[in-house]
């Protein structure tokens, strides 16, 4: 039974705590407000939990802090899932400091974590490796998530692209405040590392869903007609010039009403022939889905070898029972 504090109070940190409580395979403390920083972070724990916002630079003293109180760290913050994606420099620098003192840190969720990246390199298993003349990978991915988006707060919805005109929402992308699903350049640098391939760049289009219907969301606000309902997001990223693996998103706050359904579906194609297909109907749930695999990760992290690690260089994540099997 390991202990786990949980540093984040919102619904994600409320929701895991409750999870480890219920299941009781583990000893769990929080979650702590951010007044609270340092009953979590340095407490000691074997397991921290950060789940407070999205961007790398805005929680990596939170990871500093528990990792030198001699924790493993669990992120949910989408960029953790790949943080030389974002900066280099301080991503070298926390593996190097979690490598010193013998602890490991992830990013742990549905995507990243799974969808986008870890069902991906699975799927690559049984196929062949190798290049095209121009030096382009032979195998080509395509990922494409439909996800109900309504059962996230108001900060999170604002933030994914909820609520904004057409403008608005067009200035608010440009500010960097309107971020659509964060993580696909994280998801697609662990597949493309794990491969040994080098990313040239990644072309992403982000695109408001208008609604021409007023939508309540109880206890946060009302859209109202020509604001946005969902996104619409493609990112694509391009290997030897061409491309290599895309990613596509749409989120909406009320997928019966404009006649979509929840689903998740990667295919893996080599030489223009489709090889693998796997298809979820409906698909993962967003905040049930990355609940349980942030719990589902704590034994997995603590089991991985010391530093920064990526969800293609650790164990499965497993819904283990109440006592964890092992081989006399």
């Amino acid at each position: 039974m390991a202990s786990v504090a949980i540093y984040g109070a919102g619904q994600l940190g409320q929701a895991v705590a409750a999870g480890i409580r219920t299941r009781g395979i583990h000893r769990v403390s929080g979650p702590f407000p951010r007044e609270d920083r340092e009953l979590a972070l340095s407490s000691g724990a074997d397991v921290v939990l950060i789940a407070t916002t999205t961007l790398f630079k805005d929680v990596a003293d939170y990871i500093s802090e528990a990792v030198n109180a001699g924790s493993n760290v669990l992120v949910s913050a989408e960029e953790c899932a790949y943080p030389w994606a974002v900066n280099k420099e301080l991503a070298d620098e926390l593996d190097k400091l979690a490598k010193a003192k013998r602890v490991s840190i992830a990013g742990a969720g549905v995507n990243p974590g799974l969808i986008f990246d870890s069902l991906v390199a699975t799927l690559l298993g049984p196929t062949p490796s190798g290049f095209n003349g121009d030096g382009s990978p032979k195998t080509t991915i395509v990922v494409r998530r439909t996800v109900n988006i309504s059962g996230f707060g108001a900060t999170v919805l604002r933030r994914i692209g909820v609520d904004a005109t057409e403008q608005e929402f067009k200035e608010q992308v440009e500010r960097g405040e309107i971020l659509g699903h964060a993580g696909f350049p994280q998801s697609m640098n662990v597949v493309a590392d794990a491969l040994g391939l080098e990313i040239e760049r990644i072309d992403k289009e982000l695109l408001p869903v208008l609604t021409d219907r007023e939508i309540d969301l109880p206890d946060r606000f009302i859209i109202k007609p020509g604001f946005s309902a969902g996104v619409n997001q493609t990112y694509t990223a391009v290997v030897k010039g061409k491309p290599w693996f895309t990613s596509h998103f749409f989120g909406h706050v009320d997928l019966p009403g404009i006649e979509k359904v929840a689903k998740d579906e990667i295919e893996i194609s080599i030489d223009q022939k489709v090889h693998q297909t796997i298809s979820l109907n409906p698909g993962i749930g967003a905040q049930m889905g990355s609940q349980n695999m942030v719990i589902n990760s704590i034994e997995r992290i603590i089991q991985a070898q010391p530093g920064w690690v990526t969800v293609a260089e650790i164990a499965p994540a497993l819904a283990r029972g109440n006592e964890s099997f092992s081989r006399q």
